[in-house]
């Protein structure tokens, strides 16, 4: 027989949001998995489970560098005049409010001809 506990339920109906905000930091410095559910009695709680690794309801599976498996790549092609793919880069990073090593290409066109290439 297990002695230990499977999962806990904290009841927070009478709880303010920072206060719940708290518990979910806590169970997630301790690497345990927490959830605000309403049970059988129609009450809210925090269900806190050990962490199995199994993905649950807001688990977010991390691939390589920290991103998640589940983000989407936005691809385009870009049209330029007498522009180098890099000028063209960097204009666009700083009118999305990012960084230029977000984008990613292959190679770099001719300046001054008029090129397509993908993003």
């Amino acid at each position: 027989r297990n002695s230990e506990l499977e999962k806990v339920d904290i009841g927070v109906d009478q709880m303010s949001k920072e206060e719940r905000t708290a518990i979910h930091t806590i169970a997630k410095r301790f690497e345990l998995r927490s959830e605000t559910i309403t049970n059988e009695a129609k009450e809210k709680v925090i269900r806190i489970e050990k962490n199995t690794g199994k993905k649950g309801k807001g688990d977010i599976v991390r691939g390589e560098r920290g991103r998640s498996k589940q983000e989407k790549f936005l691809h385009f092609s870009l049209y330029k005049e007498n522009f180098s793919t890099g000028e063209c880069i960097s204009c666009m990073a700083r009118g999305a409010r990012t960084k230029d090593r977000f984008f990613s290409f292959a190679g770099t066109k001719d300046k001054r001809g008029r090129t397509l290439q993908r993003v």
